[in-house]
C-alpha cells in the first residue's frame, strides 16, 4: 500500500526517509527544501519511490493515483479500464433501485409501487453526489436521508415509512446497517381508527342519495377495504347465504391484501338492497361503477364531500387545496369549515365501526379476524382496541364507591 515519507538529510547518516504518521497532529514539521515522496508498488509489485513533492497534501493526493496506475499497468489496462473492471461486480444504487421497482411491479399493487418510486426518488435526491454503489450505503447515509426528510417538514411517521422502503432495498441486496428505526428516528404514536357514533352515521346517511347510501352501507356492513369494494362483482355475492366472497381478479390487477381470499357475512338489510339493485344492475359484472362503466373508486374523497354537505365537519382541520382551473391552478390552504377536507372522516372508520359492532354483539374474535382479512389474531386484537366504554358505567361507579368509602375512613 502506498505511503508518504519525508526525505531529509541527517548528520552522519546522509539522506533518510521518515514515514509520515497517519494520525492528525502527529505530522513532522518540514524544513525548507525538504521533499515528500511516495513509496508504492510498481507493476511488478516491487516498492519504488516517487519523485519529490513540495507538500504532504500533494504527495498524499498522488499516492492513490500512483498505486492505481501501477495495478492497471500490471494488467495491461488503462486506469479507467482498471476502474471499470474493479467496479464491474459492484451494484450501483441506480441499478439496484431499478431492479427493486421492477420486482415490485410483479408482486405489489400499483399504489404501493408508486409510493416506492416516490420514496426512492427522494432517497437518491438526498445522497452525496460521490455515492454510487450500494456497498457504500452506511448508517450515516440513512441518517442523512432522515435529516433530509425532517428538513422538508415530514413527520416522524412519514420518515419511518420512507426509511422502511430504503431498508427493504438494502435487504433485497443483502446489505445491512446498524441504523435503528426505534433508536435513530423520533418516536410517533399510532392513532387507532375511531368508530363512528350512531348519531354521526345518522347525520351522514341523511345527506346521501340512494346510490351513495348503498355504497357506504356496503362498506359499513362488510368492513371491506376500498379496493375490495371497488372490485366487488355480482359473481362474488352468495345471496342464499348472505356472503361476500373477496376474491382476486388478475384481469384487472386486483389481489386482496395478504393475497388471501376470504368470506364476509353480510347483514340481511344489505343483502336485500343488493338483491334489489341487481334487478336493474348498472353493470353486468361490477356492483359499483362510475360514469364510464368502470369499477368506481375515490370513495374517500366522496365521503368527505358527503360529510361536508351534511355539516358533519369539525371546522378545525386545514389542508392544501388546488384552486382554479387548467393553467391557472394553484395551491391554497383551506379549512374544513369551507371545504371537504376534514381529517375526522375516512373509510377506515367505517371498517372499524363494523368490526366494533361485531365484537359488541359477541361475534367470535377468530371469526372477526377472518372476515377482516388479518393474518394474525394479535393484529385483530390491536385493531379492535377498547370499545363500548359506555357499557362500563355501572362498574366504574361501583369501583369509585369503594375508593370513596376508603377515603371516608
Amino acid at each position: 500500500m502506498a505511503r508518504v515519507y519525508i526525505r531529509r538529510k541527517e548528520l552522519g547518516k546522509g539522506w533518510r526517509y521518515k514515514a509520515i504518521p497517519k494520525g492528525a497532529g502527529r505530522r513532522p514539521a518540514s524544513e525548507p527544501g525538504e521533499k515528500f515522496h511516495v513509496r508504492y508498488p510498481d507493476a511488478l509489485g516491487k516498492f519504488v519511490w516517487s519523485r519529490g513533492y513540495d507538500t504532504f497534501e500533494e504527495a498524499q493526493k498522488e499516492a492513490a493515483g500512483l498505486e492505481l496506475n501501477a495495478k492497471a499497468v500490471d494488467l495491461g489496462l488503462t486506469v479507467e479500464e482498471f476502474k471499470d473492471r474493479a467496479n464491474s461486480k459492484r451494484t450501483t444504487i441506480k441499478s439496484a433501485i431499478e431492479n427493486f421497482l421492477s420486482d415490485a411491479h410483479k408482486t405489489k399493487k400499483k399504489k404501493t409501487v408508486v409510493g416506492y418510486e416516490h420514496n426512492l426518488a427522494q432517497f437518491q435526491e438526498s445522497l452525496d453526489k460521490k455515492l454510487c454503489f450500494m456497498d457504500e450505503v452506511t448508517k450515516k447515509t440513512l441518517a442523512d436521508f432522515r435529516d433530509f426528510l425532517a428538513e422538508k417538514g415530514y413527520e416522524a411517521r412519514t420518515q419511518h415509512n420512507r426509511l422502511m422502503t430504503v431498508l427493504s432495498l438494502l435487504k433485497k441486496n443483502k446489505l445491512k446497517t446498524d441504523f435503528s428505526l426505534t433508536a435513530d428516528l423520533p418516536e410517533f404514536e399510532e392513532e387507532p381508527a375511531v368508530p363512528y357514533e350512531p348519531s354521526e352515521l345518522k347525520k351522514l346517511f341523511a345527506a346521501m342519495n340512494p346510490e351513495e347510501t348503498i355504497r357506504y352501507k356496503f362498506f359499513l356492513g362488510t368492513a371491506c377495504r376500498e379496493k375490495e369494494v371497488t372490485y366487488a362483482a355480482w359473481q362474488d355475492i352468495d345471496f342464499t347465504r348472505g356472503i361476500y366472497h373477496v376474491r382476486r381478479k388478475p384481469d384487472v390487477g386486483f389481489t386482496p391484501k395478504k393475497h388471501e381470499s376470504r368470506d364476509v357475512k353480510m347483514p340481511t338489510e344489505l343483502v336485500t338492497m343488493l338483491r334489489e339493485r341487481k334487478k336493474h344492475a348498472p353493470h353486468p359484472r361490477w356492483i359499483f361503477v362510475n360514469r364510464d362503466g368502470r369499477p368506481d373508486n375515490h370513495f374517500l374523497r366522496k365521503l368527505k364531500r358527503i360529510a361536508f354537505r351534511a355539516g358533519a365537519n369539525c371546522g378545525n382541520c386545514t389542508a392544501p387545496w388546488t384552486a382554479g382551473r387548467y393553467h391557472t391552478t394553484r395551491k391554497i390552504q383551506v379549512t374544513c369549515k369551507t371545504h371537504p377536507v376534514c381529517e375526522h372522516h375516512y373509510l377506515h372508520r367505517l371498517r372499524k365501526t363494523c368490526a366494533s359492532n361485531w365484537e359488541a354483539k359477541q361475534v367470535p374474535v377468530r371469526t372477526i379476524q377472518f372476515m377482516l382479512g388479518h393474518k394474525s389474531l394479535e393484529t385483530t386484537m390491536r385493531y379492535l382496541g377498547i370499545t363500548n366504554l359506555d357499557s362500563l358505567t355501572g362498574k366504574i361507579d361501583a369501583a369509585a364507591a369503594v375508593i370513596t368509602a376508603n377515603v371516608g375512613d
